[in-house]
């Protein structure tokens, strides 16, 4: 076959592939995708900044500013059965849903930071200082060395249950120690189902730092993992 027949076939390929209404084409335009995502962009990403989780989906609450609903009941898989009637923020109870700013932010929970040492104006200059969402999608390095305020990526302890790699701000560097913005105090192995513990972490836990905010993206992927596991 020569290079004019092969130029030709490829263009009556991509022909087809984009402009064909047949499910056939959705299938294999997908599998190119998945292909495409999985095999090349994503590790040119784990390569070009230095870490092997470039990109993390955000899969809780645990950093939002907001008064949300907790659960109060779990399967045996740690899913979610039941959620409060109330809403809650680091310990604080509301009737109703409520995003707030900084400033609202602060009056609630920074007396928790300043016990810490931890002052208004450093948290204010801090990334992500407003926290983030569940279905988020952070963008993470890994030669970015972590300091106070950060946003990290860390694996859990050997001890955890955790399925999942855990995104939390730093409130200490020696040694590294997390907390989730939303959450009432940091999680010990005696105060969550999953046993994770993030009062000491190990350099040779940390993934990277994360440096971009891309909102609500990865709930895609989210309500795809929910409804597979609801299936099976």
């Amino acid at each position: 076959m020569g290079y004019m027949s092969i130029k030709e076939e490829t263009k009556k390929y991509w022909g087809w592939l984009w402009n064909s209404d047949s499910w056939v084409s959705y299938i294999v335009f997908l599998v190119l995708v998945f292909i495409l995502i999985k095999f090349i962009f994503l590790p040119f990403l784990a390569f070009a900044f230095h870490s092997e989780l470039p990109m993390a989906i955000v899969e809780s609450s645990s950093m939002d500013h907001a008064y949300l609903r907790y659960c109060v009941s779990y399967d045996n898989r740690g899913e979610c059965l039941g959620y409060s009637k109330d809403y809650s923020l680091c310990g604080n109870s509301l009737d109703r849903y409520d995003s707030l700013n900084f400033n609202e932010y602060w009056d609630k929970c920074g007396a928790w930071y300043e016990a810490k040492n931890i002052s208004k104006e450093q948290m204010d200059h801090f990334s992500f200082h407003n926290g983030f969402n569940k279905g988020d999608i952070l963008i993470i390095i890994g030669w970015k060395k972590p300091k106070l305020g950060d946003v990290l990526l860390f694996k859990p302890n050997p001890e955890s249950l955790s399925p999942r790699s855990v995104i939390h701000r730093i409130i200490s560097e020696n040694p590294i120690q997390t907390k989730g913005d939303h959450n009432e105090q940091q999680l010990i192995a005696a105060n969550n189902i999953y046993h994770t513990d993030e009062t000491y972490i190990t350099e040779d836990r940390v993934i990277g730092v994360a440096v971009l905010r891309i909102p609500y993206l990865g709930w895609l992927k989210l309500w795809v993992v929910d409804f597979f596991n609801k299936i099976f």
